[in-house]
């Protein structure tokens, strides 16, 4: 017994010695460098593998089959006004957009590459007019790739420099705008965060040498810093975009306005992951038939429930006022179109078009309404409204 309590003794002495010394200081700090140094090689390594607008066969059935299983349990809901209150999207704090205003505007061509665009400087110097007239914004920075100063190319370095220039000094009943035209592309995310366990990407000038943007990176650079009741409105004309600033409400259109919580597709896409081990070769009959095993009781697909309420706390989450309009579902590829003889993106045309037409509207009209333009010019590409708090739709939409 007597040896029992030296041999505990002398180990409290040693880590004493160890905290005097800085020993056990050190070795932690070690160790929580080596995770950084781990999660920083991760975002590397999905930072440098590119796929310009479009997934492989076996990810895009696997995409498919989850998201028609969630159609057929009808886990988005059409009473949005229900959602809205169920969740207590009146208590939220949002910006009265009479503050501080401004706008980043992207437009990225690759003018001479293989990747090659024709009209996303024609939507910034579009989307900018309209921004500027009707909304007032003035204090404006405009990335594209024809301009010579170098500081002005829409590269990594640049959009990244851009991007904490827009949300620098941000206050609240502020209003900040962004606007990208250009390719998205994906990558295979391993942490499993991402709703379809993709990272949604935007591609700089530079991919080919510096990496796409993650959506990861986006949010830390564009949502993350903004002050509580600070208003930004976003929109991505590019493919992949449904989710890309990794916000947790999504609305969509094709027919009447519905909504998802994002936390719950994520779930789903887990779970199918889990049940279908990896991506099943021989096609999307077979693919459907394993996620059959989802639906199983195991996840909880009442959006009513309290409990599921309170769990549905993550990284998402923020007390800005963020907005964002999305070409697209992640899933699907956004047009570069010609429309009336000009070069334009199909979203940022369709939203220029239906805020000409209307003095004042709402998010649901603004959405039902793009939406229709995009089917009119025969896009098939399904715009979304993804936000950080539920929304009103009925609300006058403003900035």
């Amino acid at each position: 017994m007597h040896n029992f309590q030296q041999f505990i003794q002398q180990g409290f002495q040693q880590v004493q010695q160890g905290f005097e010394n800085g020993d056990i200081q050190n070795f932690l700090q070690q160790g929580v460098q080596q995770f950084q140094n781990l999660h920083q090689s991760d975002r590397d390594k999905r930072r440098y593998n590119v796929h310009i607008n479009t997934w492989d066969d076996d990810s895009q059935n696997f995409s498919r089959a989850v998201h028609e299983k969630i159609r057929e349990q009808n886990l988005w809901s059409r009473d949005v006004d229900s959602f809205y209150y169920e969740r207590e999207g009146d208590s939220f704090t949002r910006s009265a957009c009479n503050g501080n205003k401004k706008a980043l505007f992207i437009g990225i061509n690759y003018t001479g590459t293989q990747a090659e665009l024709k009209g996303c400087i024609n939507d910034v110097r579009n989307i900018s007019e309209l921004v500027c007239r009707r909304f007032g914004f003035q204090n404006c920075l405009y990335l594209t790739d024809e301009q010579s100063d170098p500081q002005m190319k829409p590269t990594y370095d640049n959009i990244i420099d851009a991007m904490k220039w827009l949300v620098e000094g941000a206050q609240p009943n502020d209003s900040l705008f962004f606007h990208y035209s250009g390719h998205g592309g994906t990558a295979r995310d391993p942490t499993n965060e991402e709703v379809d366990s993709f990272n949604e990407t935007i591609l700089p000038l530079d991919y080919s040498k510096n990496g796409q943007i993650l959506d990861d990176v986006i949010y830390d650079n564009l949502v993350k810093p903004l002050p509580k009741g600070c208003r930004l409105t976003a929109i991505f004309d590019s493919c992949h975009s449904g989710t890309v600033m990794d916000l947790p409400y999504t609305y969509q259109c094709d027919g009447q306005v519905e909504v998802i919580e994002n936390d719950l597709r994520k779930a789903i896409f887990q779970k199918a992951l889990s049940v279908v081990g990896s991506f099943i070769q021989g096609g999307q009959a077979n693919i459907a038939s394993a996620l059959l095993g989802i639906f199983d009781g195991s996840i909880n697909f009442s959006g009513n429930s309290q409990a599921q309420q309170q769990q549905v706390i993550n990284k998402r989450k923020h007390d800005a006022d963020v907005i964002q309009f999305s070409g697209c579902r992640d899933n699907q590829t956004s047009a570069d179109a010609k429309i009336n003889n000009v070069s334009t993106g199909a979203m940022s045309y369709a939203f220029i078009t239906v805020m000409n037409q209307n003095e004042n509207i709402s998010y649901t009209q603004l959405l039902t309404q793009i939406r229709q333009i995009m089917k009119q010019k025969r896009f098939s590409q399904i715009p979304q409204l993804s936000s950080s708090h539920p929304m009103n739709m009925n609300e006058q939409f403003i900035m």
